[in-house]
């Protein structure tokens, strides 16, 4: 048996060696026994594998019941790509019976019926462990209807969707186990499936949106995946399937395809593929705007696409359109607000821009870019000439009201009501509008105003 994993070039040496000398099958699960781990993947594996009571004690324990482990799927791609934080996934062949006994309190069953085990390390970190299988038939377009455990690797990474996703790390042999051309596809940004497009997105349609979420996503390099052909080609012809994904499933992948820099491009490959018509039927993209729409933050691109994207309806139907796609109460509220505030005209003075500041808080550039977009559409230039103004008004030095209810109402003998509110709000108007940061500034305002007069008309926020 070959020594536990560990981190040491002597040791890796001694791994190698051993294995090399066995008149066996290296793999033993029956499947190729890969390439020498390029250095990217080298260094990444030593990473994880140098604290002791970590990774390395959960695959030393693996080893030690006799269960040979592989890690899988985006770890791997990401590791090659040198993108950190990606969830470590193993890939095992052993059954989920046999793995929850052996690690008795430290295994959770998380999917045994399909294969899966959450394994406990010592340190407290966790890791997904599931056994290799053969997928039985998609019935629902979702699920197999059973699954079939294998010891074969090869068998496993064959049912996966993306060549980038079917690539396995040996780290006992440190062996990159690539069937699958997943390293090149990944080097040349290409998107391409594990074997027949059309059979991997029929027996799972959520992997039709998954395709353009990544699509949505940079490369490394900040540039574009190509989706290759054949699976282009799959992607329209599968697109009916979609009515067989759970809406709060569809919105997972939606939202997260619609933060990717590169969302504006794969909307409109939706939109070519006849996929857009079954996702979001009521998007316009010809009059969204979306051509224009430039935000580069992570948070808040999601809701401004989709402020666009249903620019020509109204409040209710935007707000029925959202709740049918299972969005968070607080994505439907930033959706609204931006959808409400599409037409409205730029700031011309700082006061306005103080006001506009205040209102939006930290949203203030997020709603200026899709009031911009929808502007430029209609080939107005007013938010882009407001821009420098914007740019160089700083928010009011005194954003909360200097003046609270009791102030006025010791100042002017009122009694809390409406119109006592209204004063303030009027006042608070003012104190934003001139950037006042002193009460006795704020007093002497007040002194002036008409506050016994109606109050109906009264300015607000």
């Amino acid at each position: 048996m070959s020594a536990p994993i560990c981190t040491s070039q002597r040791q890796r040496a001694a791994i190698r060696i051993c294995r090399d000398g066995r008149a066996v099958n290296p793999m033993a699960a029956g499947s190729s026994d890969g390439v020498p781990l390029p250095p990217a993947l080298e260094a990444w594996l030593d990473g994880l594998l140098s604290d002791p009571q970590g990774l390395r004690e959960v695959l030393n324990r693996l080893h030690e019941i006799g269960c040979r482990a592989w890690l899988v799927g985006g770890c791997v791609r990401d590791a090659l790509s040198d993108v950190a934080g990606y969830d470590v996934d193993l890939a095992v062949d052993l059954e989920p019976a046999d793995l929850l006994t052996a690690f008795g309190a430290r295994a959770k069953d998380t999917g045994a019926d399909f294969g899966t085990v959450t394994l406990l390390a010592a340190n407290g970190a966790l890791y997904q462990a599931t056994t290799l299988r053969i997928d039985g038939i998609y019935l629902d377009g979702r699920r197999p209807t059973n699954v079939e455990h294998t010891t074969n690797l090869s068998e496993d990474l064959a049912r996966r969707d993306l060549t980038i996703n079917a690539m396995a790390v040996d780290p006992r042999g440190r062996r990159l186990v690539d069937l699958h051309g997943g390293r090149r596809d990944l080097e040349e940004g290409v998107l391409r499936a594990v074997g027949n497009a059309t059979e991997r997105l029929q027996e799972d349609a959520l992997r039709i949106l998954r395709v353009y979420r990544f699509a949505a996503q940079a490369r490394t390099d900040g540039g574009r995946w190509r989706v290759e052909r054949a699976l282009r080609e799959a992607l329209a012809s599968s697109a009916s399937r979609l009515h067989l994904v759970a809406q709060e499933r569809v919105w997972h992948e939606l939202q997260r395809l619609l933060r990717g820099q590169h969302a504006l491009h794969v909307l409109w490959m939706m939109h070519e593929d006849g996929v857009m018509q079954k996702v979001l039927p009521q998007a316009n993209l010809a009059t969204s705007g979306l051509a224009h729409f430039s935000f580069q933050d992570d948070d808040g691109r999601a809701e401004g696409y989709l402020a666009l994207l249903l620019a020509d309806l109204n409040k209710d139907e935007v707000t029925a359109c959202l709740r049918a796609l299972t969005a968070p109460r607080r994505v439907t509220e930033r959706v609204i607000r931006l959808h409400r505030s599409l037409d409205h005209a730029p700031p011309t003075r700082p006061s306005e821009v103080r006001l506009l500041h205040h209102r939006w808080r930290g949203d203030v550039h997020l709603h200026v870019s899709t009031a911009r977009s929808r502007d430029a559409l209609r080939g107005g230039r007013a938010w882009d000439d407001a821009d420098d103004l914007i740019q160089s008004t700083p928010s009011a030095r005194k954003p909360e009201p200097l003046l609270d209810g009791h102030a006025i109402m010791a100042a002017t003998g009122l009694t809390k009501g409406e119109r006592l509110g209204r004063l303030k709000t009027w006042l608070h108007r003012i104190q934003l509008e001139q950037d006042v940061t002193e009460e006795s500034v704020m007093l002497g305002h007040l002194g002036r105003l008409p506050w016994n007069g109606p109050f109906e008309e009264w300015p607000g926020l």
